[in-house]
């Protein structure tokens, strides 16, 4: 009697739940997810309001879309930039949007009318990032001017210019303090700068590719950083140390992001992925495969409840986390 192997069904089952997102590593999640369809090319930046009602999105198709994450429906679409959109950021009191172009400027948005507040316009290239200060009065800017720019968010007006990074920047972020902005990208340092002394205060070298992605924790004691090399690390800076270095993702990761209680990571990767972490083991919690292509943006809802994945594939889709990180 002929005895046909079971493995390559085995193989084809599990190929067929990864490829619906129902294959998890570690504990089941339980939530179902929401998808937004808008945007008419890549989704690359997706951030959360402070009230958690609304995420922004920044396009390659040039827009920035607001959605009510309730319904899921665009609440409306800003239009102005002449390229791709990088980065959007809330600033903290929900009023006013900032957006970071290929199209070397950024904007600041009145989310109440629709329009620009203000244009920036002092960057010679690409800006691929931008951060509000925590009390909202100023920005951070990184681009492929290899410069970091520091804004008045009122005004417009340029504050002050950090320019020690070699390489082009991809990412920018404000310390919790206010005290600091850290920065890194193509010379695959973080530069952490004091703005009080306008000099650098840290450097912090371990990835051996590109940083394309820094956050902060929420209380300012500890730095993550995501890069080319497949890699996510931990920084303690205190010490200026790495504390642990996170390995999993097959491609580079384009998003990192702290949980609000600091206990866990969200990133997200070229290989099609998002992974929650456990920071303190390294393990991956939760592996997340449901888009068609890579994932460009990953942010928590401000109660940790929620995580917002852009992706290439142009589609968001909002993970309910509420059960699965349970205890």
């Amino acid at each position: 009697m002929n005895r046909t192997s079971p493995l390559p069904a085995i193989l084809a089952l599990v190929s067929l739940l990864c490829m619906h997102g129902l294959l998890m590593t570690g504990k089941q999640a339980r939530g179902a997810d929401q998808l937004l369809l808008g945007h008419t090319s890549a989704t690359i930046s997706v951030a959360w309001s402070p009230d958690g009602k609304q995420l922004a999105s920044g396009s390659a198709d040039k827009t920035i879309t607001i959605w009510d994450t309730q319904t899921g429906k665009s609440l409306k679409v800003l239009s102005g930039h002449t390229n791709y959109v990088y980065c959007v950021a809330w600033s903290p009191d929900g009023k006013r949007l900032a957006s970071a172009s290929y199209d070397h400027t950024v904007k600041i948005w009145d989310l109440k009318r629709g329009v620009p507040l203000a244009t920036l316009t002092g960057h010679t290239a690409a800006v691929m990032s931008v951060a509000w200060s925590p009390d909202g009065k100023q920005l951070a800017s990184g681009s492929q001017d290899k410069l970091v720019h520091v804004w008045n968010a009122s005004s417009g007006l340029l504050v002050k210019t950090f320019k020690e990074h070699t390489e082009l920047i991809i990412s920018v972020d404000w310390s919790p303090d206010g005290k600091t902005v850290a920065s890194g990208g193509f010379d695959n340092v973080a530069r952490i700068w004091d703005l009080n002394g306008n000099k650098i205060s840290q450097q912090l070298v371990g990835h051996t590719d590109p940083i394309e992605s820094l956050h902060w924790n929420s209380n300012g004691t500890q730095l993550a950083t995501a890069g080319r090399d497949n890699t996510v690390i931990v920084w303690d800076l205190a010490t200026g140390k790495p504390v642990r270095t996170f390995r999993g993702h097959t491609l580079r990761i384009e998003s990192v992001s702290w949980s609000p209680n600091d206990q866990q990571l969200a990133t997200g990767s070229l290989d099609k992925t998002a992974r929650i972490w456990d920071v303190a083991t390294g393990k991956t919690l939760f592996t997340y495969q449901k888009h068609a292509k890579s994932v460009r943006g990953v942010a928590w809802k401000p109660d940790g409840s929620r995580l917002a994945v852009g992706s290439g594939d142009s589609t968001i889709r909002i993970w309910d986390l509420s059960s699965a990180l349970k205890p």
